[in-house]
């Protein structure tokens, strides 16, 4: 009785200092012969009971235990009551004693952990063992069992991809280990300096303690913690939109309120990167995380910021939306932070994404959530395209169901769409009428994967005769041109970059895709058979020759942004000289062999030619565009010299002397139509 009320805190504050408490006890263990082990133990009760308590209470209960001077025995104690807990959870009490011990320096954790219940080897046996058996319903799925019956399939779990059905407790269906217990007990305490070694540690063993609930939770609260005191300074609350925080909390904040303070490569990343995907698991998180980020890339004040936004934005938020439930806001905002990036930035930004390969492809190489996830966006995503028909009717339903699941897996859904128009083409315009309900984002995907599969190298861009282009080649350039003239708004940038490093090494096969992008996106189309009457339409307007050539009249928002692709000099030029080259790779340098399929490409050679001079004589009413101070300077003034381009004048003359007439003329036209604006 004696002991209890040493303990009591009101002895403790009512006249006994810490010195005579300690005195007192160590009388008592002598006097009564008591077991020091029994005393410290005591010590510890009353310390786990007030662990919750004032600062200054639990520094008096660490000074008694530390004047015991029973260190040696303190891990002991400590190991021998979580062992008590081997068959139920451990109390929170007993986790949060250990982070204040461990907090004070009391005690180290390593002599601790045999005691716990589960080792951390073990911890890692059983996340494999769970990433084995979710990696082999995510390979299963899409196929059916002839041989199963009806009961077992009945039976069967249905294992989703999305963030409610993530493993628990890290793959453990027994009692939550202890190292989970008392790591999630360092999080709430905001003992990061002591939490991130035991991170570390069991991540490089091969354990996820994020799968852990609990463990998640803490390390998303301490995110909270650490990112609102960036993120304060560009919270809609401070335009009055929302509830202002609490007096105190937003002064305890207001002095770490700079976006550019060291937390984000010391705190925040090393954060986000123990979340990495499961930071999916709380949208409000990645919300601020991408406006954070939105405004570092925008702001460019120092170097170091940008690159940690840059690498959160790679590695952390663009591979969490693989498992995020259906959220359009979320994605939007994610997407006004990466259009800020260029668009090679951005492409190597989905490459690094998209990893080795997507659903079954993917095994192995990403994270076995990220797997299950896109082999059931896979699923969902065929059984859409199933519905697909050329009726105006079915073009919401179908696009509405394609963009759902798009929103989290835009590669899955992309690489099914474009692998049933490489073999369709009856496809491509229902399935582009019904892209419309895609976000940005998607677009931005479909764009990098567009041209993924036009470089692809593993499949021949010729058929088995050797003579005709493969079909495939073929759809993909046709869905390249209807594409852009439906959704203009698209990057076209790097599909022009692309094509002119394929130009430049001798590819001219990819001059379909040029010659689709003129005709459907820039209403400029060649006929190979032309009339006379047709020809007469030549001589008038743009109206008459739609009207007497019959061609597809493209969208002038099309028009517009394809010009702002092309007409400029550093694309023009270029793309003149590459395309006049062509007809020269073909014949003498090309690896072609067959006549006809060499006279084939020199006539389309000189038809993607025609089209684009044309197309660049109608935007010279645009010079704003192509950045020419004078509207009436020639084609010839934006030559480089001879001595630049390393060619004789002969070769020269014959490769443009087309062109240099074409824009001659046009620039007279232009030149008499700014008289005759002056006369009236």
């Amino acid at each position: 009785m004696f002991l209890h009320d040493v303990f009591r805190l009101s002895n403790l504050m009512q006249g006994f200092s810490l010195l005579d408490t300690a005195q007192m006890l160590r009388a008592l263990i002598g006097g009564f012969d008591l077991d020091p082990n029994r005393v410290l133990d005591l010590v510890l009760v009353f310390l786990e009971i007030h662990s919750s308590g004032p600062s200054t209470l639990i520094n008096a209960y660490l000074y008694l235990a530390q004047q015991l001077c029973l260190q040696a025995s303190l891990t002991h104690i400590l190991g021998f009551k979580f062992q008590h807990f081997r068959s139920y959870k451990a109390p929170k009490s007993l986790c949060h004693l250990v982070s204040t011990l461990v907090g004070a320096g009391a005690i180290s954790l390593e002599p601790l952990m045999p005691h716990f219940l589960f080792s951390p080897q073990t911890l890692a046996d059983h996340t494999r063992s769970l990433a084995k058996e979710i990696c082999e319903t995510a390979r299963a799925m899409g196929f059916v069992s002839l041989s199963a019956s009806a009961v077992n399939e009945s039976h069967k779990p249905k294992l989703t991809g999305c963030v409610s059905r993530a493993p628990d407790n890290g793959g453990h269906t027994a009692s939550p280990p202890q190292m989970f217990d008392v790591l999630e007990a360092f999080l709430w305490d905001r003992r990061w300096y002591i939490a991130q070694p035991v991170l570390i540690c069991l991540e490089r063993v091969g354990t996820i303690p994020v799968c852990n609930t609990a463990c998640r939770q803490a390390l998303i609260s301490l995110a909270h913690c650490v990112i609102d005191s960036i993120y304060i300074t560009l919270s809609p609350r401070l335009l009055g939109l929302a509830a202002l925080p609490k007096q105190d909390e937003y002064r305890s904040r207001k002095s770490m309120s700079d976006p550019t303070s060291s937390q984000l490569d010391v705190v925040l990343e090393p954060l986000c990167c123990h979340l990495y995907i499961y930071m999916a698991f709380d949208a409000s998180l990645m919300c601020k995380l991408a406006r954070v980020v939105k405004y570092l890339l925008k702001s460019k004040t120092r170097q170091v910021d940008t690159d940690v936004a840059k690498r959160i934005l790679e590695h952390i938020l663009l591979p969490a939306i693989s498992i995020l439930p259906v959220n359009p806001g979320c994605v939007f905002e994610l997407w006004s932070a990466a259009k800020l990036l260029s668009c090679r930035e951005r492409h190597l930004f989905y490459s690094t994404w998209c990893g080795r390969g997507v659903e079954r492809g993917g095994i192995g190489s990403k994270n076995f959530q990220v797997t299950l996830s896109e082999c059931n966006a896979g699923c969902d995503a065929r059984k859409v395209l199933k519905r697909v028909a050329n009726e105006k009717k079915n073009f919401k339903h179908v696009g509405r169901a394609l963009a759902k699941i798009a929103h989290s897996n835009p590669f899955v859904v992309f690489r099914t769409i474009l692998a049933q128009i490489e073999s369709y083409d009856n496809m491509i315009v229902p399935i582009v009428e019904s892209l419309g309900f895609m976000n940005p984002l998607a677009f931005d995907v479909l764009s990098y994967m567009l041209h993924q599969h036009l470089a692809d190298k593993s499949r021949h861009k010729l058929q088995n005769d050797g003579i005709n282009i493969a079909h495939w080649f073929q759809h993909l350039a046709q869905f390249a041109g209807v594409f852009y003239r439906t959704y203009p708004q698209v990057e076209l940038k790097c599909l022009v970059d692309f094509l002119l490093g394929r130009l430049e090494i001798g590819e001219s096969l990819e001059l379909l895709v040029f010659s689709e992008l003129l005709s459907r996106m820039g209403g400029c189309g060649v006929l190979e058979d032309i009339s006379e009457t047709q020809i007469g339409g030549l001589a008038g307007g743009e109206v008459l020759r739609h009207g007497v050539l019959a061609f597809e009249k493209a969208s002038k928002k099309a028009v517009l942004r394809l010009q702002r692709a092309l007409c400029t000099t550093e694309t023009a030029i270029p793309l003149l000289a590459l395309i006049a080259q062509q007809r020269g790779f073909a014949l003498y340098r090309g690896q072609l062999n067959h006549v006809k399929l060499i006279g084939q490409l020199f006539d389309r050679c000189q038809a993607v030619l025609v089209q684009l001079v044309d197309f660049l004589s109608g935007c010279k009413e645009h010079a704003e565009i192509i950045s020419l101070g004078n509207m009436t300077a020639s084609y010839l003034a934006l030559l480089p010299n001879l001595q630049t381009l390393f060619v004789s004048p002969l070769r020269v003359f014959n490769k443009f002397r087309y062109c240099s007439f074409l824009y001659r003329r046009c620039g007279l036209n232009l030149k008499l139509l700014f008289m005759l604006r002056g006369h009236l």
